[in-house]
């Protein structure tokens, strides 16, 4: 990939044009050359926004699956038990998120932003319905604690970003 942006570079281009005609390479061969890299990098861009969107899929996906397991185990742990298995959970898909998308290239930013936007909202809101529906069971059933949804959301958001807000901070340039 990054070769393919220095030749893209209007400076390279012109010197490696030079050097491939000295090189004895005629104009075709080189515009053919030129097409094959222009359509290698649209495949690129193309594959690039496939795997983004799938990651997001996976990652929306694996926070509706937490937020079912917290449902019942809302029900019987207390407080401190609950949130610390929140914030290692929420800590690892979030870790997972930073991994797959911080690896695919040809993101724009309009991609990190919506991606960073969606992914806490769909955690709160799939945490607080989980919390409600967990709390409406504790007081039907006469069993365990009820907790707040709207500060066992805000935990998980927590847990979540911090992967990336720490990668952010102490190892991109």
């Amino acid at each position: 990939m990054q070769l393919f942006s220095i030749l893209y570079n209007n400076k390279m281009k012109r010197n490696y044009k030079k050097n491939l005609a000295k090189k004895g390479w005629s104009e075709a061969e080189i515009k053919r050359v030129e097409k094959s890299l222009e359509t290698g990098f649209k495949h690129e861009v193309y594959f690039s926004r496939i795997l983004f969107y799938s990651a997001l899929m996976l990652v929306v996906f694996a926070n509706l699956l937490i937020s079912l397991a917290i449902m019942f185990l809302a029900i019987v742990l207390n407080s401190l038990a609950l949130y610390s298995i929140i914030v290692i959970t929420a800590a690892m898909v979030g870790f997972l998120y930073n991994f797959l998308i911080t690896d695919i290239g040809h993101l724009e930013k309009k991609h990190h932003v919506f991606a960073s936007i969606l992914l806490p909202l769909v955690g709160l809101f799939n945490l607080a319905l989980i919390v409600i529906v967990s709390n409406k069971l504790v007081t039907d059933l006469g069993l365990g604690i009820e907790h707040n949804p709207w500060v066992v959301g805000f935990v998980f958001i927590v847990a979540f970003i911090l992967p990336s807000v720490v990668d952010k901070l102490f190892f991109q340039e």
